[in-house]
């Protein structure tokens, strides 16, 4: 029986406690312009983030140096006016919380080698890469000056009889998500653990009601925490390809985290999905994939931990998702919101270099959406 694809609810212990903990209290935005006496570390940007010299990370700081060095001569970055909305995922340095995926790089070097890159936007990745406190979370990513812009929330969405404790763990994690400064959670409707999910459940009507009311539900915790909701149909989950996606357009107001790689995963074709969500793609997320080993894994029941290794995810532009008619397609469309790299991957070591596939595909998103 193929394993379920590491789509394993977040909720932990410590995210079952944050919506009652005082340092998730919702963020609150910049401070009134009326002029106050400065207090070391009070000083915040437009984003929550501290702008204050004493936050500041010490140039002989070995991690921050190259952050230092970008930031002193003035790079570009993914936070310029007018520049592209791109961000990139931790999973693309091969940060999961899967059991026994792979060697998992600490946060302070894939911060810094984000930044490295010119991209001050990152996805929050999964529990335990940031710190599970909001005040821990925000001094780490100002110490790299890096935003997060998303974070992922997996919830059983189908029981009508776990609507209260699940519901409950996304609050928790959009109260956090908002305090850190994200814009979007990004929902995956997981199956309960255990079950088989290579080819989805077949819900019922009243399996389908209780799913969309609860995605409902889900968005109207996003709007209390300020934050857009983009359910991201995804291989193994209960939201897969077009026919699972109209249902979910008709049937709520929530947007989409659009997923060429995930798409082609499912056998979906992206641009037809495309042309179905047009004006409800909220969010972009950008994989590209082998679809002959997409196959395997679809069809075949080839593991998928397995699969990532023998190179199932791809730089952008070298696999099979139309990753750059994607793109063209969006930007015709006037999409404003973010594009957020990911390429799964798993690290043998702390010596592997992910960082030079995550360059490869940068180049070619700022290449396409430049254009």
């Amino acid at each position: 029986m193929p394993r379920q694809l590491g789509l394993r609810s977040t909720r932990t212990g410590a995210s079952r406690d944050r919506a009652a903990h005082p340092d998730f209290a919702r963020f609150r935005g910049p401070r009134p312009s009326r002029r106050r006496p400065w207090k070391p570390g009070a000083a915040r940007d437009g984003r929550g983030l501290s702008t204050s010299t004493h936050d500041q990370p010490s140039i002989d700081h070995p991690v921050n140096l190259c952050a230092v060095i970008g930031r002193t001569l003035g790079r570009r970055t993914s936070r310029e006016k007018g520049g592209p909305r791109v961000a990139l995922a931790p999973a693309s340095w091969g940060v999961s919380d899967v059991p026994d995926w792979g060697y998992q790089l600490e946060a302070e070097r894939v911060l810094s080698e984000v930044w490295s890159l010119g991209v001050s936007a990152i996805e929050a990745g999964p529990p335990g890469f940031l710190p599970d406190r909001s005040d821990q979370a925000k001094l780490l990513i100002r110490r790299h000056w890096v935003r997060v812009v998303s974070g992922q929330a997996h919830a059983v969405l189908h029981h009508h009889d776990i609507r209260g404790s699940e519901l409950a763990h996304i609050d928790g994690h959009a109260s956090w998500l908002a305090a850190v400064g994200g814009e979007t959670l990004v929902l995956s409707a997981i199956a309960p653990r255990g079950a088989s999910t290579a080819h989805g459940i077949v819900l019922d009507s009243a399996g389908w009601a209780h799913l969309l009311h609860l995605i409902g539900s889900v968005e109207h915790v996003c709007a209390r925490h300020r934050l857009r909701l983009a359910v991201l149909p995804k291989f193994g989950t209960m939201i897969q390809g077009p026919s699972d996606i109209e249902r979910l357009l008709v049937g709520t107001d929530a947007g989409l985290c659009f997923d060429p790689g995930h798409l082609v995963m499912v056998g979906a074709d992206p641009l037809e999905v495309l042309e179905l969500a047009a004006g409800r793609i909220h969010y972009v997320r950008l994989n590209d994939v082998d679809a002959k080993v997409a196959r395997q894994v679809r069809e075949h029941g080839i593991d998928y931990a397995h699969a990532v290794s023998q190179g199932l995810f791809k730089p952008l532009g070298s696999g099979d998702a139309r990753v750059e008619t994607v793109i063209e397609t969006l930007q015709r469309s006037r999409y404003r919101g973010w594009y957020a790299i990911e390429h799964d991957v798993r690290l043998d070591s702390k010596d592997d270099k992910p960082i030079t596939a995550v360059k490869r595909s940068l180049d070619y998103v700022r290449r396409l959406v430049a254009a």
